[in-house]
């Protein structure tokens, strides 16, 4: 009897069980083989549908019955009860390949329960036939060399990894089998799609001919300014570093202004192109969604929009060109030779157990990675993200970059000596430090603030809440040239606000704005004056890198004030931060941005934090538990604490158009376009969002789901500055 793997019912095409089972071995062996664990990866791949080979799941195949039952647990039985500690490692993969690692559980566990222990004794129905075409498992004659000497957190890393081989190899085969069911035009198109990138080498030589001829050609009109020779001071090195380094982590501490990203993008492509380097890929890690698309465009620009691919959260792939279709495919398990990605998305898929965020893992193995603005990996869960990016340098062939001009103090965590990339730093800091900073000691009223602003023909404020931005804005006496920027803007109003800013800013008119934060990670503005409130000093200096930004104005007249607020309510970390921001300012008066400067505050803020702080939901020793609690691992895994309703304001007619659209698609269909719409949502607070459901100014955009709320009451969105205001009564009558 032929047993299926996989049928399709338009075509009564079929696939064997066995080739399917081999197809899938082959795949997350090569996978596994990156790190050492080819036989593990076959094993996996072999045994991981033998709950197919039941009368009642080639029976739901055939379409003759709903339901084929629990497929995934049978192949995880046969391992488990080899009693060898690695095929159980092998058997856990293979028991979460459809719903996700599930927690290991304990013995005690009721037989019905989701645990992998449950399911190690849950009765299925028979599925022996698989002994007629498969051969019993023989355990690996020995644990890998990276699993040496044995580890609880390696396993369970381990697992993980092997995890990401197995799903992506069976999502693979599978895709192959439906994409051959189709007519051969579709089917050839399809197949493309997992193809069509360059090479490194080919994008290496792509990026030097724009860098040599934006940097190195002497007739170039701006070749001989002193900040491009500074610029082409730090390129230089990093390229020649990046020919023959052989270090695995390096810190690239450039100062603001001073060419970082072309410079770590130079350096990973040297050094992934070089013979023998063993790079795969590069992929970039973001802090803020708001920059990623920023740097993306740096880099579509000199390596083909068709070689970088972005992923995060609300990342949208046009679906109607080929190029785009090949993004999000690549997106899913990060096979591509360029990938921008978000803390949120890189750190959280190392420590998730659901299918579709691990499925990439495997595919970071032996790639060189650069952490942008390194200083933003959160201070809550700053011990497991680095034991994880230790664990892929030790043990995945990995390679690291911390990149930003305010370098923390993570040597500690990492325990590895680490190679600085920016040549003569103490001098590249001393040429580009382009300001003055004034630190006021005495509290100062926000209508004062507001009145100082409004004198000043171009200035920035930056406050560290939302409620203090509106407050501010709201206390200048005049409106004209006064802008406020907070996340009450949705991303499509903040984009059209900073253009008119950056217009200002060009004419020399009046641009007074006040923001929270979000305007320090990247945007590039230039002001003359800037105004930060107290906050961590990493957070001052991010501020002070939009002030005579260009480098265009006296150092002497372009002053960063650091001022306190009455009235400005702090919460614990932020106000802990500023404390010691304070103990800094005293010690490096003259020198803030130094170095020496930013180390020391790290230093001091991780002492004061303590280890605790560092790890606040204790994940390290979740993971060093006999046996680690994936599932759980997962769920509290959370590097953004945000229970915030997302909003969409249709306020302009393309987000009209979206909003119309929306309503008339639902499901798989509407992924793309939810995507889009992403940049004209706002995200609420649970306290405010049930105020505003409550006056009827909200509803779901859909009746059965409440992913997505829509904004009814247009009168609540300030287009012209405030954004969304949900301080609204409930609106509710009493009707006789």
């Amino acid at each position: 009897m032929g047993y299926l793997g996989h049928y399709d019912t338009k075509t009564k095409k079929q696939q064997r069980l066995k080739e399917h089972l081999e197809h899938v071995a082959g795949l997350a062996a090569r996978f596994a083989a990156v790190f050492g664990a080819e036989e593990l990866g076959a094993l996996a791949g072999r045994y991981h549908d033998l709950g197919k080979y039941s009368v009642q799941f080639q029976a739901y195949l055939r379409g003759e019955r709903s339901s084929g039952g629990d497929h995934s647990t049978g192949g995880a039985q046969v391992l488990f009860r080899r009693k060898s500690p690695l095929l159980l490692l092998v058997a856990w993969a293979i028991a979460g390949h459809h719903g996700g690692l599930p927690d290991f559980g304990g013995d005690f566990d009721d037989a019905g329960s989701a645990t992998f222990c449950s399911r190690m004794r849950k009765e299925l129905p028979d599925f022996s036939a698989w002994k007629a075409e498969e051969e019993a498992p023989v355990p690996p004659d020995a644990v890998p060399s990276f699993l040496q000497p044995l580890d609880i957190y390696r396993m369970q890393f381990f697992t993980r990894m092997l995890f990401s081989c197995l799903v992506d190899a069976d999502f693979l085969d599978t895709e192959a089998f439906y994409q051959s069911c189709l007519p051969e035009a579709e089917r050839t198109a399809g197949e493309r799609l997992r193809r069509g990138f360059d090479s490194l080498p080919v994008l290496k030589q792509r990026f030097d001919a724009v860098v040599e001829a934006r940097f190195f050609d002497e007739r170039g009109e701006r070749y001989g300014e002193p900040i491009n020779a500074h610029r082409r001071e730090i390129l230089r090195a990093c390229l020649q570093e990046g020919e023959a380094g052989e270090e695995r982590l390096y810190r690239m501490t450039v100062p603001t202004g001073g060419g970082k990203t072309l410079a770590s993008l130079g350096f990973a492509l040297h050094r992934a192109a070089r013979a023998g380097s063993g790079v795969r890929r590069i992929i970039y890690v973001i802090p803020y969604t708001s920059i990623i698309e920023q740097n993306a465009q740096v880099f579509q620009n000199i390596l083909g929009t068709q070689n970088v691919v972005v992923h995060y959260a609300n990342a949208a792939y046009d679906d109607t060109q080929e190029a785009g279709r090949r993004q999000r495919l690549a997106a899913e398990n990060w096979d591509a030779p360029l990938i921008v990605t978000t803390n949120v998305q890189f750190f959280s898929s190392l420590y998730a157990s659901r299918t579709s965020a691990c499925r990439k893992l495997h595919n970071i193995a032996h790639s060189l990675i650069i952490f942008d603005e390194a200083q933003m990996i959160p201070l809550d869960f700053l011990k497991p993200c680095l034991e994880a990016v230790r664990t892929l340098l030790a043990q995945y062939g990995c390679t690291a970059v911390l990149c930003t001009a305010t370098q923390p103090a993570l040597r500690p965590f990492l325990g590895l000596e680490m190679k600085e990339l920016c040549p003569r730093i103490e001098e590249q800091f001393a040429f580009f430090s382009r300001v003055t900073f004034d630190v006021r000691q005495e509290r100062c009223a926000p209508d004062a603030l507001a009145e100082e602003i409004a004198c000043k023909p171009q200035a920035l404020v930056v406050v560290n809440s939302k409620r203090m931005a509106r407050q501010l804005y709201e206390a200048v006496p005049e409106r004209e040239g006064v802008f406020h920027l907070s996340t009450n803007l949705c991303a499509a109003h903040r984009t059209r606000v900073l253009t008119e800013i950056r217009r200002r800013l060009r004419q020399g008119e009046h641009c007074r704005v006040i923001s929270t934060s979000l305007i320090e990670a990247g945007v590039d503005v230039d002001f003359p004056l800037v105004y930060r409130e107290l906050a961590g000093l990493d957070s001052i200096l991010q501020a002070a890198g939009r002030c005579n930004r260009e480098g265009k104005r006296p150092r002497e007249n372009s002053i960063v004030t650091v001022f306190r607020l009455e009235g400005s309510k702090m919460p614990p970390q932020l106000r802990r931060q500023g404390e010691v921001a304070e103990s800094i300012f005293g010690r490096y008066a003259a020198r803030l941005s130094h170095p020496e400067a930013v180390e020391a505050y790290f230093r001091e803020l991780y002492d004061l934090s303590g280890e605790a702080a560092l790890d606040k939901e204790a994940i390290l020793k979740c993971c060093r538990q006999m046996m680690p609690q994936l599932k759980t691992i997962d769920r509290k895994f959370q590097l953004i604490d945000d229970d915030s309703a997302q909003v969409l304001i249709p306020f302009d007619e393309e987000a009209e158009a979206l909003l119309a659209q929306l309503r008339t698609e639902q499901g798989a269909q509407s992924r793309t376009l939810l995507r889009r719409a992403g940049v004209y949502t706002v995200g609420v607070r649970q306290g405010p969002f049930q105020r505003l459901l409550d006056a009827g100014a909200v509803a779901p955009l859909w009746e059965s789901s409440t992913a997505l709320y829509v904004l009814t009451d247009l009168s609540l969105y300030d287009e012209a500055a405030l954004g969304l205001r949900a301080d609204v009564s409930t609106g509710q009558a009493v009707v006789f």
